[in-house]
């Protein structure tokens, strides 16, 4: 198909490059970009660019000093009071106080929780036996979760075997 020619739209070819096709109402030519609108609307985190962050406000505590250390200023730092008669209110906790508070004891561990040995140890105990490998009952133990080390079972059946 044969393109149309330009001469049915407009009067000549050059005619068509030098005006736009489309006009306002008034008569003004338009050439498809507005320059209308408020431009001076809140800068938001989206057009700014990738290190601009516009933060809520809501701290401010305190300053950096000229070694780049941040000094906190007290009388700055928000401190929640809590009422006095708060036992009396029919305001209910998200937990109830009334559960028990499990105690947690780790036997040749040097590092308690943070300890690799132990989580070694659970890895292995979780291949080996499943997802419930402890059986240790926390009602009848007194609610003491207590992780021993391999370590220690070796040496007390060692102790075991010489009696």
């Amino acid at each position: 198909m044969r393109a149309s020619a330009v001469h049915s739209f407009q009067q000549t070819a050059a005619a068509s490059l030098r005006r736009p096709w489309q006009t306002f109402r008034d008569g003004q030519i338009w050439y498809g970009l507005t320059k209308r609108g408020n431009k001076r609307l809140p800068l938001t985190t989206k057009q700014g660019n990738k290190h601009y962050y516009k933060g809520t406000r809501s701290t401010g505590i305190g300053s950096l000093n000229s070694n780049g250390t941040y000094i906190i200023n007290w009388e700055k730092v928000r401190t929640y009071v809590v009422p006095a008669d708060l036992h009396n209110t029919e305001l209910k906790a998200l937990v109830s106080p009334k559960v028990p508070q499990i105690y947690q004891k780790y036997v040749g561990f040097q590092d308690g929780a943070k300890s690799p040995e132990l989580a070694f140890d659970n890895v292995v105990n979780f291949i080996e036996h499943g997802e419930n490998y402890n059986d240790v009952d926390l009602e009848q133990s007194n609610y003491l979760e207590e992780f021993v080390s391999s370590k220690v079972k070796e040496q007390e059946m060692e102790l075991d075997t010489k009696q």
